[in-house]
């Protein structure tokens, strides 16, 4: 059943994104996997960098998720639908889908793990 509900969710997401003419990622899922049943885990952190391309906001994130071993925080990069979030904001996100190596033609860059999210709440930096 775990192995249905990933594969309708990664098939409800491609078809999101065609219909959104962008690319389609090529989804390697992790063993472990989060299903439509359980709750998505939730990440915050700020924002250092973000690139817009397509229906698509690319946002590079220091994360500072509570509750976590600070050693083990790390910066990595989410795609969401495309927003105004500006570098220095600080984010609130829950996990979809990770991918590895995913190739953004739009961007011409390569992502060696990037994490679809949805959720998306921020608060503007005062810079």
């Amino acid at each position: 059943m775990k192995v249905i509900n990933t594969l309708i969710a990664t098939a409800l997401l491609t078809v999101s994104i065609n219909a959104q003419q962008v690319e389609a990622p090529k989804v390697h899922i992790k063993a472990g996997s989060e299903t439509t049943s359980e709750v998505k885990p939730r990440y915050q952190g700020e924002i250092l960098e973000t690139l817009n391309a397509g229906g698509y906001t690319y946002i590079h994130i220091n994360e500072k998720t509570p509750g976590y071993d600070p050693k083990k925080l790390k910066s990595f990069w989410i795609a969401v639908s495309r927003t105004e979030a500006k570098v220095g904001d600080y984010v609130r996100f829950q996990k979809e889908l990770v991918t590895e190596n995913f190739k953004s033609k739009t961007l011409n860059k390569n992502f060696d793990e990037l994490m679809f999210a949805s959720n998306l709440e921020y608060r503007v930096s005062k810079k």
